[in-house]
């Protein structure tokens, strides 16, 4: 799990398409904070195909730059 509050724009090493996955979100509040919460689910052919996968919390900059980023995208 991660908990993201700072995005930074990186060149990245290679690209890829991965594969798609099932995914869920919520939305919950914490130490007087709003966080949304994804958790991806990984493959239908893994051993444990229910279990979490992965799981990113953004807090409230979080939030904010990535609504940002999707705007920006938006546009292209």
């Amino acid at each position: 799990m991660a908990r993201v509050e700072k995005l930074v724009e990186r060149e990245p090493l290679r690209v890829s398409i991965h594969g798609e996955v099932e995914a869920t979100f919520h939305i919950f509040k914490a130490q007087g904070e709003t966080f949304l919460q994804i958790d991806s689910y990984g493959a239908p052919d893994r051993q444990i195909p229910s279990k979490v996968s992965q799981s990113i919390q953004l807090g409230d900059a979080g939030r904010k730059k990535l609504l940002q980023l999707l705007l920006e995208l938006q546009d292209q």
